[in-house]
């Protein structure tokens, strides 16, 4: 008995030593794994696969996994809040970035830029970067991410089966009039489908194209006085416009489609109409699509708003602020390769389709021959031209946000709002039940959250 307990001692003893080592060896230049996890979507994709392809630093190892989108949001969510440090990179939107900026969860990147040569900043050029999706990452005026692409949102359409059924897309049409072309096109039968969006609930998910829905019917969700709006008429004819679209008109099984499923629908050539995120049109253009070629883009369905109803967002990269110094500085490093000219340049060699390169980052990006003259470029840049994440709405809000409420606790209230939508969708419960339910959700936020 005493000789084990002596021979666990020294074994202890051991590991703790080579965990010192080993954190030793990292802060003195030893090796480094940095670790970072992605939503699930083709531009990420893309990134994981040309990060063991042509990532190279000395002694640092990145380690990349790829999640879908919502575990990605939980998990990061998880970590962030508690100090984990499973994740040295945190792959987040403008939604995150300002409230975990101000709750200290995000590393301030301005001491890393300050300690760049000229050479490297006249590198990496950050006055390339979009400046409107730089400053949805940051807080007070200094970074806390960077963003690695960015989106608006539009209509796509499959211009074969609109000449087929002797229909014409609008410039910039309204929800009714998408409506109605997604009926005429929708043919069961012979498995078209008229139109197809994200169903699977999520305040990422459907969540998305829905509240950027709400704001085209000139809905909002409080009023200035953080009194909960969703029980009125314009929220109620958004409510009653989705679920008429994918009842009608959209895929089979409604919720299980999240933008992947979308993706694949549409590239089939089964799908006259689909309403996502700019940066979903590369794969609709890529080798493997069936709709190549055949694809027409116009603006966001307006209504009653009539302007700024689609969303704005960039996926983006910040520090874990509880990572080593070693595992930060590596981090950095990565962060300006994976945002920088040089990767853009990269995808476009690598995939000449567009399909792997970050849109709607730099302006440069637009400046690249085969990347400017892709059928969906212009409309991208024409999207994000005037749009403003601080005027949501028709009238007046005392929140930002596009496709979100810019306030902490819309993650659990938008993802009960699209549970509520998905069974009022599918019948499980009535408009008014949905609308009741979801009204006394928003309410609750207000008074928990001292809105009010």
């Amino acid at each position: 008995m005493r000789k084990a307990l002596v021979l666990i001692l020294i074994v202890s003893l051991l590991i703790g030593t080579m965990q010192l080592f080993a954190a030793g060896a990292q802060e003195e230049g030893g090796p480094v794994t940095v670790n970072i996890a992605l939503a699930n979507n083709p531009i990420s994709q893309a990134m994981s696969r040309l990060v063991q392809e042509e990532y190279k630093a000395e002694n640092v190892t990145i380690n990349v996994s790829v999640l879908p989108e919502n575990d990605l949001r939980q998990r990061l969510t998880t970590e962030a809040s508690t100090g984990g440090t499973t994740y040295d990179i945190f792959y987040i939107g403008p939604y995150e970035a300002q409230t975990w900026a101000k709750n200290g969860w995000l590393e301030n990147l301005e001491p890393y830029f300050d300690d760049l040569t000229a050479e490297e900043i006249e590198w990496y050029d950050r006055d390339d970067l979009i400046q409107g999706m730089v400053d949805s990452v940051s807080l007070d005026g200094e970074a806390y991410a960077l963003p690695f692409y960015g989106e608006s949102s539009f209509i796509m359409y499959n211009k074969e089966l609109f000449e087929k059924n002797n229909l014409k897309m609008p410039d910039e049409p309204t929800w009714e009039e998408i409506y109605a072309l997604a009926k005429k096109i929708h043919d069961p039968a012979n498995g078209i489908v008229g139109m197809t969006m994200r169903g699977a609930p999520g305040w990422g998910m459907s969540g998305a194209p829905f509240v950027t829905m709400v704001n085209a019917f000139g809905g909002r969700f409080y009023d200035m006085d953080w009194n909960a709006t969703v029980d009125t008429p314009e929220q109620r004819e958004a409510w009653k416009m989705y679920k008429k679209i994918l009842r009608e008109a959209g895929q089979a099984d409604i919720l299980s489609y999240t933008y992947n499923e979308c993706i694949a629908l549409m590239s089939s050539g089964n799908c006259g109409i689909y309403y996502d995120a700019t940066s979903i049109a590369p794969p609709l253009e890529a080798a493997d699509s069936k709709i190549k070629g055949k694809v027409g883009y116009v603006m966001a369905p307006t209504q009653k708003m009539k302007y700024n109803t689609a969303w704005l967002w960039n996926w983006a990269m910040g520090i874990n602020p509880k990572s080593s110094d070693a595992k930060k500085k590596a981090a950095f490093d990565f962060m300006l390769w994976a945002t920088s000219k040089d990767y853009i340049k990269k995808t476009v060699e690598l995939d000449p389709t567009g399909s792997s390169t970050p849109p709607a980052s730099r302006s440069s990006t637009y400046e690249l021959p085969v990347y400017a003259k892709a059928p969906y470029a212009s409309m991208t840049l024409k999207t994000l031209e005037g749009m403003d994440f601080t005027k949501p709405t028709l009238d007046p809000v005392p929140y930002v946000g596009l496709q979100y409420i810019a306030i902490p606790e819309f993650a659990d209230a938008g993802t009960k709002m699209t549970e509520y939508l998905a069974d009022y969708v599918v019948d499980k419960i009535s408009l008014d039940e949905a609308i009741r339910k979801t009204q006394a959700v928003f309410e609750q936020v207000a008074i928990d959250g001292n809105y009010r």
